[in-house]
């Protein structure tokens, strides 16, 4: 294999003493989500909550976790078990309810029993899914799909 000094440039090379290696072999399942349509930018996606009920979520890798709208908790009938304070983009220190969803499916990804806050009144029009949805999936962004990829 050809080392490179620092200070030369790669096209200064003859490309017969580079060496190619070949890709790595993924055996990797990769779920593709559609992108519905983009929020300030970032895409939103549908999510199925308990097996029954979809709506638009925003998909937030700066959110730790997923917060769904006042809507959206009475239409899945969320009891609050108790209650956080969070930072978000716009404010410090908000109080959150936090309750229990049976499970949030995307694409045939599914997570069981997820706690998700509960964004108070009118402060969000469409839920955040978070990290703690996301954590085990490498994600990339295209301009009309998502793709999770399994770490």
């Amino acid at each position: 294999m050809t080392t490179v000094p620092a200070s030369l440039p790669l096209n200064a090379l003859e490309p017969e003493r580079l060496e190619v290696l070949p890709p790595v072999e993924q055996n990797q399942t990769v779920i593709r989500v559609p992108v519905k349509r983009r929020e300030s930018g970032t895409p939103v996606i549908n999510v199925t909550f308990n097996g029954t009920q979809q709506f638009e979520m925003i998909v937030d890798t700066g959110a730790s976790n997923t917060v769904v709208t006042q809507a959206i908790a009475t239409a899945l009938g969320i009891k609050p078990t108790t209650t956080a304070k969070a930072n978000t983009a716009s404010d410090r220190g908000v109080e959150f309810l936090i309750g229990y969803v049976d499970t949030i499916e995307v694409g045939g990804i599914v997570v069981n029993n997820l706690p998700v806050a509960i964004a108070p009144s009118a402060q969000l029009e469409t839920g955040l899914l978070g990290h703690d949805f996301f954590h085990n999936y490498d994600l990339t962004f295209k301009r009309d799909v998502i793709e999770f990829r399994p770490r």
